[in-house]
């Protein structure tokens, strides 16, 4: 199966970054496009509105990361396209995806927040039991 539009997951952790490698591999192969997620989290959307200043450094976190993947895939010769989503990770990567048609979503295995995964189930967990597109986990 060809995979020409990948969504990759970021966070900012080191398993994001390794799926956006993945994702970099994939697209190359196949001549696709890699489009990079940042989801600002639910908890963090109901305390920061979003024009306050924890929204807006949420926000900037957010472009900075993305801002690096871009780099990535452009030294890489890769197509990247970027989106920052306020809410729930898993949910809002899932319906993302499916939105925009995405033949592959690929995220690391464990992200930033690793006390609320073992309170909530890890967002990882979430888009493998949800999607209906094919998902691949990178450690």
């Amino acid at each position: 199966m060809k995979h020409k539009n990948i969504l990759v997951a970021l966070d900012g952790s080191k398993p994001s970054f390794a799926a956006l490698d993945q994702a970099i591999y994939l697209a190359r192969q196949n001549q696709g496009t890699v489009t990079g997620v940042f989801v600002i989290p639910l908890f963090s959307v109901n305390v920061a509105r979003p024009k306050s200043k924890l929204g807006a450094a949420l926000a900037s976190a957010g472009k900075k990361v993305l801002e690096h993947a871009k780099f990535r895939c452009a030294t890489n010769g890769v197509l990247f396209r970027e989106k920052i989503l306020c809410g729930n990770e898993g949910f809002k990567l899932v319906n993302f995806a499916k939105s925009n048609k995405a033949d592959l979503i690929i995220m690391g295995s464990r992200g930033q927040s690793n006390a609320r995964e073992f309170v909530l189930g890890s967002v990882s967990h979430y888009v493998s039991q949800k999607s209906p597109i094919p998902v691949l986990i990178v450690k």
